[in-house]
This record gives structure tokens, sequence and C-alpha cells, in this order.
């Protein structure tokens, strides 16, 4: 058995003469990744959007074994059932806003310590909430090693590693994978679909076969569009793309079609069978700035009614979103100079037929979601946007820029390695720069609460779980937080007081609304006008805690709740909700 002397002695003649220096560079880029991960990891501050919690109470449901039921009502629900004769008290619980696999996903996540996902006031961070980002995370390092062969088939072995070094580094990703929107879940699949297409590119060139590929590449947009619905805008102009392009024509499209639609059809029949719509109230998200209301406002509608929406306002909704878009593309790709480049490298004439041609495809994709994003909109909450696509062109966009740029500095002919090797480190300084000033603020910045304040605190959020029964409901602005931090059942709070009246008097929801929870949703977060004039007039007065509280039906209140005293609990009798903090 050799000494530990003669061990040593190895390991430096093997990495001395590049046997070992792999695997030293290997370990060296696993510990980078963990320590990225860790430290966003540890900078956690709970789930950031209302869809984010809305998926992971639905996912809740699934590890649960109770299907895709929910915890959330919005009142235009109401008015879809009773439109199409279904049964409220009964479908109103089953969800027809999300798209199905990004609950499955959390389930995933969530079921080995589905057991141990009881609301838990004394925890800043729920459980729950760390493993859906970690499985995001995951899924987000998958997407890079997709990216990785895929870059490699179109270019070669040097200039992909270097790309997927500089995708590694994009803060975006990583903002959006802490998040806990589906957005690492579409970059995974649809990686995996582009590399899906390459190899069917690939098979056209060689002669090899197409027609599994292009199955593929069906069932990669067909699991799409079961993640996120907007992502059929990206789908539409792929299979106008591919009907001309493969031969004999219209036979790849149709195949790709086929795939696609037996993949989300039975999703549609299913939500058709629930509320008699095939898209749900999804549909009704398209209506976000119409009318003088946001997708919420919309939302909170018992009576639907279209007054205020016509083409007219739709032009100008698209257009509005169009240059809000354009303006913010920059930002978009991830602050990327190497992913914007992406657009001076139409100009260049790759050698490879594949490169060349999927470039073209690509920038069409692009300007699908591009137009799909204007019709729906991409209002942020937090920071985070759940309709962003712009994010998942960045990988193969920076795989383009990066081979432009190189050409470009090739064709200057700069004498010597060391010159080459300045001008990468700089494209690496200026493409990694957002995200070493966040984890810059990550470490060395200053303190910040340990969640997202305001509007979001979960350990004051969960007692609501010991106040109210299960089957008892809360109004509130803020019902998908209740639904997954307390494991309640919660309604949105409706347009007016007399809509949420009569949904309890008749007894419409099958359940007694017994509670109203006002958070800074309502009204911290708003302008004083806004409060009384905007889409919460009709609550201002139990906003601004000046209503008559012995006329209320809610006559007994536990005001100035919350980190800045900026929430209230009004019930129907004294809950004893002393312990809150």
């Amino acid at each position: 058995m050799p000494s530990s002397a003669e061990f040593v002695q190895r390991v430096v003649h093997a990495i001395g003469t590049g046997e070992g220096s792999a695997w030293v560079k290997r370990g060296v880029s696993l510990l980078g990744i963990l320590a990225i991960v860790v430290t966003f990891m540890y900078n956690f501050r709970g789930l950031a959007t209302s869809q984010a919690m809305d998926q992971a109470q639905i996912g809740r449901s699934l590890a649960s074994g109770h299907g895709w039921r929910t915890q959330y009502a919005r009142p235009i629900s109401v008015a879809q059932l009773q439109r199409h004769g279904r049964n409220v008290p009964q479908q109103i619980w089953f969800d027809t806003y999300n798209a199905p696999l990004p609950p499955l996903l959390n389930a995933i996540a969530l079921f080995p310590v589905k057991s141990r996902l009881a609301p838990n006031p004394g925890s800043a961070i729920y459980i729950g909430d760390r493993l859906i980002v970690f499985l995001a995370m995951l899924l987000l390092l998958g997407s890079i090693v997709i990216q990785f062969f895929t870059a490699w088939r179109l270019f070669d072995r040097r200039l992909a590693l270097l790309a997927c070094v500089l995708i590694l580094f994009c803060d975006t990703l990583w903002q959006y994978s802490v998040s806990g929107l589906p957005q690492m879940l579409l970059l995974f699949l649809f990686n995996g679909t582009l590399y899906a297409l390459v190899r069917a590119l690939e098979a056209k060139y060689q002669g090899g076969a197409v027609g599994p590929w292009l199955a593929a590449v069906g069932a990669g947009f067909g699991l799409l569009a079961l993640t996120h619905g907007l992502t059929i805008w990206i789908f539409v102009p792929a299979l106008i793309f591919m009907a001309f392009f493969f031969e004999p024509r219209g036979w790849a499209a149709a195949l790709v079609l086929a795939v696609f639609l037996a993949l989300y059809l039975p999703w549609l029949i299913r939500t058709w069978i629930v509320c008699g719509n095939p898209a749900g109230i999804a549909l009704y998200s398209a209506l976000d700035g119409l009318g003088g209301h946001t997708e919420m406002g919309w939302m909170r509608q018992a009576a639907f009614s279209l007054t205020g929406v016509g083409p007219g306002a739709l032009r100008e909704k698209i257009i509005a979103n169009l240059i809000l878009q354009m303006g913010r593309i920059f930002e978009y790709l991830g602050s990327s100079v190497v992913a914007a480049m992406f657009f001076v490298s139409l100009l260049h004439l790759f050698r490879r037929n594949e490169t060349a041609i999927l470039r073209w495809m690509l920038l069409a994709m692009w300007a699908g979601a591009v137009i799909g994003m204007a019709a729906f909109g991409l209002k942020e909450e937090l920071g985070y946007s759940a309709n962003q696509l712009h994010l998942l062109f960045i990988p193969l966009m920076t795989c383009y820029g990066l081979a432009w740029l190189l050409v470009q500095w090739n064709r200057l002919d700069i004498p010597g390695q060391l010159a080459r090797i300045g001008f990468l480190v700089l494209l690496f300084i200026l493409t990694v720069f957002p995200m070493g000033n966040s984890l810059y603020e990550m470490l060395l910045g200053s303190p910040k609460i340990t969640v997202h304040w305001p509007p979001y605190a979960p350990p004051l959020i969960s007692n609501l779980n010991t106040w109210m029964k299960p089957e008892e409901i809360t109004a509130s602005d803020m019902p998908w937080a209740i639904a997954w931090y307390a494991n309640r059942r919660s309604l949105l709070l409706p347009e007016t007081v007399k809509a949420m009246l009569d949904l309890n008097d008749y007894g419409i929801l099958g359940s007694p609304v017994l509670s109203v929870y006002l958070t800074p949703v309502s009204g911290g977060e708003n302008k004083l006008n806004d409060i009384v004039r905007g889409e919460y007039s009709d609550w201002s007065s139990l906003i601004l805690q000046t209503a008559d509280m012995s006329k209320s039906p809610f006559k007994w209140g536990t005001l100035e709740l919350g980190y800045d005293r900026e929430c209230a609990f009004l019930s129907d009798h004294d809950r004893h909700p002393r312990t809150a903090p």
C-alpha cells in the first residue's frame, strides 16, 4: 500500500501531465455550482407570487391524493359555472385556472414530506417553499446540461462549454428559480424540445429518420402547453415553419400537431367537463388591462360583463405591451450582452445547414412569444412575471451570440493567445455582472427581513389554520396565500360587499364565508385615491378601518396585524387570535 507522500506525488503528477486536470476542473465547477445554490437557498425568503402559491397548494393536494383540487375560489368561477349549469358548491373547488404540470411537479417535490406540511406559525420559511425551489434549481441545472449537447451539435464542444458557463451565471434564470413559478420547468422542456428539433434537422440533411424526432418535438410542445398555455404562441410559428421546411410538405406538421393534441386535448376535455369551458377561467386572464380592470379585477366579478372591452382597447393594450417589451428587452434577456448579439448573428452565414436554419426558426418562435406576451400582458409581482417567456430563449441566443462574437474576433486577426483570453474574460465580466451584484447584495448587503413583506407574512397567515375550520371560508385580497400557508378555503374578495353577502346568504359556495382577511395588497401598497376610487373602492371603509363594525356581519376584529400592522382579520365571532405576531 503506497504511503501518503507517494499518493500525493501521484496526484500531482497526474495533474501535471493532464490526466487528472479534467477531474480537478469538474470538482471546482461542482463546488462553484454548490456555492451558488447554497447562497440562493440561504437568502431565500419564500415564494414570491400569487401563481406560485396557487400552484403549490394544488401540488399539496395532489401529493395528498386529492387530485387537482384547490382551496382558492374566484368569484368569476361562480359566474362561469352557473352559466354552464354546473354544480357550483362542488365544482368550484376543482382548479380550472392553472396548467396541470406545475402543480404535478410541486407534488413530486412535496411528496417526501407530505406528513410534515402542516402550517407552522413558528417558522418564517415554510418547508414546502424550500423543496419547490430546490427542485426548480435542479431543473435549471438540468436544462443547462441539455443546452450543452444542443450547442455541441450546432457549433462545437468548446463553444458549447463557454456558452453554458455564461448561462450558468445568468442572474435572471437564478432569480426565477427561487420564485416558485414554473419557468424552470418550461426552460427544461423547451431546451429538450430544441434538442429534438436539432436532431430532426440533422436527420433531414444527413438522410436519417426524421419522424421519431419530429414526434419528440410534438411531445415537447405538448408538455410545454401543459405547463403554460402561453407557449402555444411559440408552438404555432414553429409548426408553420416545419410545415414548409420538411418534405413532403405538411406531413411533418401533421405529425407534430397530432402528438401535440394527443397530449394536450385530454386536459382541455377534463376542464370542459368541470366548468363547461375547455380553457377554464384562465381565458379571462387575457382581459388584463382591458375595461379598466386588472386580471385580478376581472377575477373578482361574480356577475361577468364585457363592458368597456373592444377591438380598440385590445389594440392599445397590445401596442403598449410591445413597447414595454422592446424597451426592456435587454433586461428580459438576462441583461446579457452575448444573448443580445443573437439578433446581429442573423446577418452571419453559418456553414452548417442546421445551425443556419435553426436561428430563423428560433426568431419565429421568439416573435410568437412576444405577440403572446403582448396580448396577455407581463404583470409583475415583486419583480417576477408568470408570463415572462423571454428567458426561455436566453440559452440558445447566448450560443448564437457567442459564435458571432468569436467569428468577429477571429476576423480582427489579433495575434497572441493572451489577447483572446482577455476578450473572453471581458465577455464573461459583462455577462455575469448582474449576478455578481446580486451575490454581493445577498452576502454583504444590508440585512433584509426574512420574508417577502409586504405583503406576505407566512407565520401570520398560517394562524388562520387554527382560527378557521376546514369547511369555513375566508374572503381575502390574497386568498392564494391563505390556501397555501394556512391550508384553509379562501375566496378572492368579490368586487362589492353585496356580491359577497349574496354568495354567503344564498349558500352558493356550499360553505359559509365567516371571515375577511385584509392585507397590504388592497391597503398599504395602494395610494389613498386608489383605495377609495380603485378596484377595491367598495371595501374602502373596511380597508381603512373606518366602518361601523356593529352594522357588519363581521363584528369581531383583530386589527393592526402584521410586521407593520397593515393587516386585519374580521370574523363573525371572537376566534381568540391573540397569539398572532
